[in-house]
């Protein structure tokens, strides 16, 4: 039977795992998604990004990737030129890398958290790919992903927001004491430590004490710039 614009299944590439320290989070939250995923209506092209940013795709590509038995998966891609649209597979030859075209993509619906997922670096890839996709923008995903930056924004729009200091690793890991000194000036305790370019609780630290503190800054510093 020939497959009509109505009848024909939607392609939807669901990306998961990711370079940041929400690898795990992410393919938790990606295990949800692809269970309600309506298989009459969708074909589902699963993405994995291993912790060293590998892009590998295949059958139970979620799976494999949580249990580390990525070798049977297809390294791909997503190219950032318009005219060459969909997931392409990556062919390692004695000549090089080449390019096979494996299917075109509707959507991508992206399930990374963190760094390298909710920041805007992979919005702006799949802009430049000319390809649509599940998220807020480019701008809207780096500004709320920088707690920083966000409260700025807030603040220059007259919402109100909690007090908070911006401490750089390089200042902690070069006078962490002055970098207690500066968070205490803020409020008294307890304080909350958070990496500013992390989501969900990683890397929190809720402090009763300077001890506490100087425990949570370098927690945070291990995670964020």
């Amino acid at each position: 039977m020939k497959t009509t614009d109505a009848t024909r299944k939607l392609k939807i590439a669901v990306l998961f795992g990711g370079r940041s320290g929400e690898h795990e989070v992410s393919l938790a939250s990606a295990r949800s998604i692809l269970a309600v995923l309506d298989p009459q209506k969708y074909e589902v092209i699963q993405v994995g990004i291993t912790h060293e940013g590998a892009w590998l795709t295949g059958a139970k590509t979620r799976d494999l990737l949580e249990k580390g038995e990525t070798t049977c998966l297809t390294p791909c891609t997503i190219l950032p030129d318009p005219s060459k649209p969909g997931l392409y597979a990556l062919r390692f030859t004695d000549h090089g890398t080449a390019l096979e075209h494996i299917t075109d993509i509707d959507v991508v619906f992206p399930v990374l958290h963190g760094t390298f997922g909710e920041d805007g670096t992979l919005q702006g890839l799949l802009e430049m790919a000319d390809l649509a996709y599940v998220s807020a923008g480019v701008t809207g995903s780096s500004v709320g992903m920088d707690k920083g930056v966000f409260k700025d924004v807030m603040r220059a729009n007259g919402i109100p927001v909690v007090e908070a200091i911006i401490l750089l690793r390089s200042e902690i890991e070069k006078d962490i004491q002055n970098a207690i000194r500066k968070a205490e000036a803020v409020a008294a305790y307890p304080l909350f430590v958070k990496p500013a370019n992390l989501g969900s609780s990683v890397g929190i630290t809720k402090c009763n004490s300077r001890a506490d503190l100087a425990e949570g800054l370098l927690e945070a510093a291990a995670y964020d710039r």
